[in-house]
């Protein structure tokens, strides 16, 4: 028996985006969809402008400084001589020019590229700045399985860290909305905690339940429960196991409202690690949908986030 060494669960399967992301995304956002590309001076993000472009999925802003962007596109042997270029040198200018984007309507989406994520997001969250509006921003990922099949929802994993209830209503309408046009018409949301019974041990059932009461009062687009355990609300073996039949959503949850930042974010770099998801990421809820891709993304998952966004703007 081996003892040592990387993990065994740790998968050798490639992300890949799935080919209907593409098709839906290049029919719904029909050549309109505008993206800006905060921090275009790194061989990453001009990679991901020209596979965006490339697949018809958006039409790429390129911000940073311009020489070491016409020396990448040449690197990447990639005409941008019909690309938007704006021309900025340090972090502040950069975020800067794309807020003026926005707000000009020039562009539809922001992504980050080669900018300090700190530096990026206090820029579009400064209430002065006009991005964020009166919603509260989350951030929801879709996993796409690397074998095909329907994706799953999570939210909060990269923004929100100890969510207030204001802000899990808010997941909860952007989870809706984002699932939806996804092709979900009528989305099953479990609100997770670790026990399907709202006790007081367990503070994130209380909340689980105050939520899932809150959606099935407000919002009538959804199958809504909580709490459920993630057993519950995804495997229908358990729920059988377990007795719960009569739960609309127990079993086959499409989107999961996670108690906090933490949860979030093991469940879905589980996902990624241990079965080769395909994780498209985007925050939701202010003037466009924002990108937080990273350096450690791979291909497949930052041009997920593209077709994702352009779902969403097309929706």
């Amino acid at each position: 028996m081996t003892v040592s060494g990387k993990s065994s669960f740790l998968t050798n399967v490639t992300p890949t985006c799935p080919d209907w992301l593409l098709t839906q995304a290049r029919q719904n956002a029909a050549g309109d969809f505008n993206v800006a590309i905060v921090g275009a001076n790194s061989a990453v993000a001009m990679e991901t402008a020209m596979i965006a472009s490339q697949e018809g999925i958006a039409t790429p802003h390129l911000i940073g400084a311009k020489d070491i962007i016409n020396h990448l596109a040449q690197e990447l042997n990639w005409d941008i001589s019909e690309i938007l270029i704006t021309d900025a040198n340090d972090e502040e200018a950069i975020v800067k020019a794309a807020i003026d984007l926005v707000h000009q309507g020039m562009v539809q989406a922001v992504m980050k590229g080669h900018v300090h994520t700190d530096r990026f997001m206090s820029g579009m969250l400064k209430r002065d700045n006009g991005i964020r509006g009166d919603k509260r921003m989350v951030h929801i990922f879709a996993m796409f399985p690397a074998d095909g099949g329907k994706p799953l929802l999570i939210s909060d994993a990269a923004v929100n860290v100890e969510p207030d209830m204001k802000t899990r209503q808010t997941m909860m309408t952007e989870l809706i909305h984002v699932a939806q046009a996804l092709g979900i018409a009528r989305p099953a949301i479990a609100v997770i905690s670790a026990t399907e019974t709202p006790i007081a041990s367990v503070p994130s059932s209380l909340a689980a339940k105050e939520l899932a009461d809150w959606g099935k009062a407000n919002l009538t687009q959804a199958d809504i429960s909580g709490p459920l355990s993630f057993d519950l609300a995804i495997s229908p073996e358990a729920v059988a196991i377990k007795g719960l039949d009569h739960d609309p959503v127990a079993g086959h949850a499409d989107a999961l409202i996670m108690p906090e930042l933490t949860s979030g974010n093991v469940i879905f770099k589980s996902l990624v690690w241990f079965k080769g998801a395909c994780a498209a990421g985007v925050v939701t809820g202010g003037k466009v949908p924002i990108m937080l891709t990273s350096r450690a993304d791979p291909p497949a998952a930052r041009i997920a986030s593209v077709a994702l966004a352009a779902q969403i703007y097309s929706n």
